[in-house]
């Protein structure tokens, strides 16, 4: 009888383990589930505000002087090209390149983008810089403002500046 109540109790330590792993199981799926609809729905917020930081820029007219905030708000985003054509040339900031990200016709049309060199920015400074034609970027200028979006999505990678 001795031995017998020893299996017993050896048999329901197993079941009660084999209970324990199962749930612990189940809750590391479920964890796993809701980390990846979290994950997902900060990908789209994050997308989000991103249209709506910059739909202000998508196809207006702004001022030089909004260029040059644009600029100086998005030129260290990893996520972001800021190509700025103020007729004398054409000059990138940001920190990617769009062409790695979207079919030429997104936004060619907007002036000789490929000329750029959206992996080496220009300096921050050089905007103000009066004497350097091919950075600089007047206050009072008019330009054309568009959205760099990849391949026909909504998602913004980037701005174009076309002086009018």
């Amino acid at each position: 009888m001795d031995n017998a109540q020893k299996a017993i109790m050896i048999g329901v330590g197993l079941f009660i383990t084999i209970i324990i792993i199962a749930a612990v199981m189940l809750i590391t799926g479920m964890g796993q589930d809701m980390l990846t609809q979290g994950q997902n729905q900060v990908s789209n917020i994050s997308s989000s505000l991103q249209a709506q930081l910059t739909a202000d820029f998508d196809e207006a007219t702004v001022t030089g002087a909004q260029v040059i905030t644009a600029i100086k708000r998005y030129y260290k985003d990893e996520t972001m090209a800021l190509i700025v054509n103020n007729g004398k040339g054409v000059s990138s900031y940001g920190k990617i390149n769009p062409n790695n990200y979207t079919s030429g016709n997104d936004f060619t049309g907007y002036g000789a983008v490929q000329s750029t060199t959206a992996n080496t920015p220009e300096g921050v400074g050089k905007l103000s810089d009066a004497s350097n034609a091919k950075t600089y970027v007047p206050t009072t200028a008019q330009f054309e403002a568009h959205l760099i979006k990849i391949n026909n999505s909504d998602n913004v990678i980037g701005i174009y500046f076309k002086k009018k």
